[in-house]
Parts: structure tokens; sequence; C-alpha cells
């Protein structure tokens, strides 16, 4: 009795070992496909894209409440864009030129997989594990131009077709993500 239990004991040793190697392989791969969506022009889970109407988005903004049924639709101008928000997702556009659309859509919260908070080394890490690369750089006012001035920003920026993806962060944690044209 003491063999047959000892063999299974073993087994399921050797089991839960053989599990532990599978999953450490599925870490090295990344859930949201950041490509699709760069391209897109969109930030997975956003409802908004560059180029939709302003209009349109406007009053999907104005319309969406929080828990206790308010709106927290505000909107601003920063220089040369429009900038409105519910308070977590920004979407801005050229002041002058509203008709073009949507010419940034900005989170603050999680993006492509990457929570709120995340370390630049480990974006970086796994981006580049699925094939992007890219230098962390202080950021330009005129890519955080949404944020308050005063604080410093690093970027990690990445280019696909017409679109670039900003990861913008704060002391390395991410403070925001920005898909722009």
């Amino acid at each position: 009795m003491k063999k047959i239990l000892c063999l299974v004991l073993c087994m399921l040793f050797v089991f839960s070992l053989a599990a532990c190697g599978e999953e450490s392989d599925k870490k090295g791969s990344h859930s949201v496909d950041v490509e699709y969506y760069a391209n897109l022009g969109q930030i997975n889970d956003v409802a908004y894209k560059l180029g939709d109407s302003v209009q349109k988005t406007k009053t999907a903004l104005e319309e969406k409440v929080d828990d206790h049924g308010e709106s927290n639709y505000f909107e601003y101008p920063s220089g040369i864009y429009t900038i409105m928000s519910d308070g977590a997702t920004y979407c801005c556009y050229e002041t002058e030129n509203e008709n073009a659309g949507l010419t940034h859509v900005i989170t603050t919260g999680d993006a492509y997989g990457f929570t709120a908070g995340a370390v630049s080394v480990e974006i970086r890490d796994i981006m580049s594990s699925i094939g992007f690369d890219a230098k962390e750089r202080d950021a330009k006012r005129s890519e955080t131009f949404f944020l308050p001035a005063g604080a410093e920003m690093t970027v990690l920026e990445y280019k696909f077709q017409n679109n670039t993806l900003l990861f913008v962060f704060q002391d390395h944690y991410l403070a925001a993500t920005v898909i722009t044209k």
C-alpha cells in the first residue's frame, strides 16, 4: 500500500512540475494583439479610435455615467487641441480641424494587456519579446499635453503603419497610453 501511495504522490509531483513548465512558457506570450489594435488606431477595451467623429465621440462620452448616475464628462482646450474626457479616457482633436476626427485616444487605465502602474522595463521587455523594440526617452510636452505640466515623463514609442503608440511613464510607472497618427 505504501508503494502505491508513493507512486501516486510521485506521479502528482511530476505532473505538477510539468504544469509549472507549461505555465512559464505561456508567460513569454502576450494576450493582446498590440499590432492589430495599433494599426486600427485603437486601444483595446476603449470604444473610440483615431478618425472617429468628434460629435459622436462627444455624445458617447457625455452619456457615459458612473455608479451614481452622473456624467464625468469634461472638455477643455490644450494648445491646438481640444480634449474631451470621461475621467479615464481622453479623446483629442485639432480644434481648428474638427472634421478630421480624433487625433489622439488616451487612457490612464489598463491598455494592451498592461496594467496602469506597470514598470517601463516590464513593458519594454514584453514588447521586445513579441517583436517590437523601442528605447525609453524623455517625453516631449507635445506628447503629454493632456497631463498636468511639471511632471517629468518618459515614453516608449512604437510605430505601426500610420499610427504611433506611446506608453507614457511617470517615475518609470505607466501613467497613460496614447495612440496617435
